[in-house]
């Protein structure tokens, strides 16, 4: 199956709400109709309602149903247009802009759909970093009065960064939202859950939190920066490239966002840098995350503290 990749070709693919639903039916059953209650393989198509009726027990199933468009009243072509901005918006697009080129009724509406789609984008577990990884944290928010530096924090969101070091590249990213910046809590837990300890080595600056690395059983390459600050871009070049990327990102684009759901930013972010590589095959790789995406119901959506 293609997907656009300009907004022509997306009003070609996409014209009226049956072409997205025909797609999404594809795309959930994708060997042909299976009933969730009897495991039938025929149906009935209720136009009108677009529902599958089973022929057997005349259960009715929807393509939305149990997805990440569960139970929504926005239209499918809306949505899909959504897909393809955050496809093809290498920066990015804010519930603003995107209110703004859709037409939906609300800026509540916007955001609402814009992270939905976010929260499909999670890195899976078993999906580990390989190689030499490199691994540090910095600091997201805006300027603090009265903080000393270094790594003390008032009210600004520690993100702790892995990436897989190549020869002459990055490989893939994960990214985190600490609560602080203790090894057994927090710098740990990220580090060993996101590699692959039996194949990575990773390398760190001299901080002392990462000193625990060791007696977890990790492979640590520990390099101390010393008093030349120019020497962190020497010692871990790429993870220092993604923190000046994200930054941009969030400054540029979204003008800064709540801590809040900072994590829900930091997954798109890695989404698309694990696949900078492959971004006409983006829209796919969305749609498909959303149709296998948990229902998230607004309430749980706002109520989660990290996105």
């Amino acid at each position: 199956m293609t997907f656009p990749k300009t907004l022509l070709a997306f009003q070609d693919q996409f014209p009226d709400e049956d072409a997205c639903w025909q797609t999404l039916r594809r795309m959930r059953w994708p060997h042909g109709f299976r009933c969730p209650r009897c495991a039938h393989r025929k149906s009935y198509r209720l136009a009108e309602r677009r529902l599958e009726q089973c022929q057997r027990c005349r259960y009715q199933a929807s393509v939305t149903a149990g997805t990440l468009f569960h139970q929504t009243r926005v239209p499918l072509r809306v949505w899909f247009l959504a897909i393809f901005f955050v496809a093809r918006h290498k920066q990015g697009i804010s519930a603003l802009q995107f209110q703004r080129d859709s037409g939906v009724g609300s800026y509540q509406t916007a955001w609402t759909m814009l992270h939905k789609l976010r929260s499909a984008l999670r890195h899976r577990p078993a999906d580990r970093l390989v190689g030499l990884v490199e691994a540090d944290e910095t600091f997201v928010g805006g300027h603090e009065r009265g903080r000393r530096g270094g790594r003390e924090v008032l009210h600004k969101s520690i993100v702790v960064a892995a990436v897989e070091q190549r020869p002459h590249s990055a490989g893939r990213v994960r990214l985190e939202v600490l609560e602080r910046l203790r090894f057994e809590e927090d710098l740990g837990p990220f580090v060993c859950g996101v590699i692959d300890a039996r194949r990575a080595i990773v390398r760190t600056d001299g901080y002392a939190g990462s000193i625990g690395l060791d007696a977890a059983g990790v492979r640590h390459d520990r390099r101390i920066q010393g008093s030349d600050r120019a020497r962190s871009s020497e010692i871990l070049p790429w993870v220092h490239t993604i923190f000046g990327n994200l930054k941009t990102r969030l400054r540029g684009t979204f003008h800064g966002v709540s801590g809040k759901h900072l994590q829900l930013y930091l997954d798109e972010f890695a989404y698309r840098f694990d696949r900078r590589w492959r971004e006409g095959e983006l829209f796919g790789f969305v749609l498909a995350r959303a149709v296998r995406g948990r229902p998230l119901p607004y309430p749980r959506l706002t109520a989660e503290l990290t996105g």
